[in-house]
């Protein structure tokens, strides 16, 4: 049997929980992960919402509607979607927009050019939806391990409420990330290698880290590559892992012609930060021994190393190489953005689903943990803090 065959025959078809019924259970039945994930999002939506409000009436937050949340890098977006990439840093700033990878602005352009929705509108709008696809690929990717009702929203919650869910209805790229990043492994795990490949191209163009999946594909790709005899496989698995960085090489190659310099996002992004990559297990030390938010970020930094760990323990590699290098990436460019770099990696979740599968009495301290953050984070985003960037 090949890994197809065993991958379909562990991948439950329908979950006992829905095996009767009437109404809309009936009509459901066919489709467990599509309406799971539809329930999940509606609710994660609701629930932003509602802590948007709530900004507005206690604190005086200025939110009338989806394109309030737009903020922060997601104006940046905005800056790409409506006069493109600047061919120089801006004067008297000295910013540029080059640090924003293309894929979001480019699904956004046909609801702000065509369609005449305005940007930051248009941004939260393809980050939503990207949103919803997140959810339903991560359960595309546990699907192995869910066999009822409960366990579809129990993994989708994982997403859905996670604590820094405000990133997947804010117009930032994120959600995109992870979605595609979820199916690239989805496919390079079904042996699927020009659809992973085309996957990894698409998380590439949407977060510089994204080229790193590369790594994982080639893991993917030798195994059982001693027994295969036929050149036209080969040449398929190789063509996959072309396509997988294809998406940063393309921008670079833009940026060259548009700037005259290839490096030209690591090089903004150096001058954002003050200081070039540093040993990331040095300023993880440095994290811990702060306080406050450095700490705290410092622990969940430190507890996903530990999930990169456990993957290994669970005969998932692949998961566990690329969480790692995307985790030490992240810590070596300090402290901007780094919650949410960090929880919105997909063998993250993983990794917390499999963990609590075997731990269930830890289901409701973490969702009370999660939706709290999530909640607070709702609030915050409204406050002006940098630290919610």
């Amino acid at each position: 049997m090949d890994l197809n065959e065993t991958i379909e025959s562990q991948s439950p078809r329908e979950p006992a929980g829905l095996r009767s019924g009437s109404g809309l259970t009936r009509l459901v039945r066919g489709y467990p992960r599509i309406w799971a994930a539809v329930v999940l999002w509606l609710a994660s939506w609701a629930f932003v919402s509602a802590f948007s409000n709530l900004a507005r009436w206690e604190t005086g937050a200025q939110y009338d509607g989806m394109a309030s949340l737009c903020r922060w890098d997601c104006n940046w977006f905005s800056s790409v979607l409506q006069s493109g990439y600047s061919s120089a840093p801006w004067p008297g700033t000295g910013d540029a927009n080059w640090l924003f990878h293309p894929l979001l602005p480019l699904l956004a352009y046909p609801f702000y050019h065509w369609m005449s929705i305005p940007a930051a509108k248009s941004l939260v709008l393809v980050s939503k939806g990207a949103f919803l696809l997140s959810i339903y690929a991560f359960l595309l990717m546990v699907r192995s391990y869910l066999s009822d009702v409960a366990d579809y929203f129990r993994a989708g919650a994982l997403v859905a409420f996670n604590p820094y869910l405000i990133y997947g209805h804010a117009g930032y790229s994120e959600p995109l990330y992870f979605a595609f990043l979820c199916l690239a492994f989805y496919f390079a795990e079904r042996k699927q290698w020009l659809l992973s490949g085309s996957m990894g191209t698409m998380v590439s163009a949407t977060r510089m880290v994204g080229f790193v999946f590369a790594i994982p594909y080639a893991l993917f790709a030798l195994r059982g590559v001693e027994r295969e005899n036929y050149p036209r496989t080969l040449a398929t698995k190789f063509l996959g892992l072309l396509l997988c960085p294809l998406g940063t090489a393309a921008y670079m190659l833009y940026l060259y012609l548009h700037t005259g310099d290839a490096l030209a996002q690591e090089h903004i992004h150096l001058s954002w930060v003050h200081f070039p990559p540093q040993n990331p297990f040095a300023l993880l030390l440095v994290f811990l021994a702060g306080q406050h938010w450095a700490r705290l970020w410092g622990l969940m930094c430190l507890g996903a190393l530990v999930a990169a760990i456990y993957l290994f323990r669970l005969r998932k590699p692949e998961y566990g190489v690329y969480l790692l290098i995307a985790v030490l990436l992240s810590i070596s460019g300090g402290l901007y953005g780094l919650p949410r770099y960090i929880w919105w990696q997909p063998p993250l979740l993983y990794a917390i689903y499999r963990w609590m599968q075997r731990h269930p009495s830890w289901w409701v301290p973490y969702i009370v943990f999660t939706s709290g953050m999530a909640a607070f984070m709702v609030v915050e985003w409204f406050s002006g803090h940098g630290f919610v960037a």
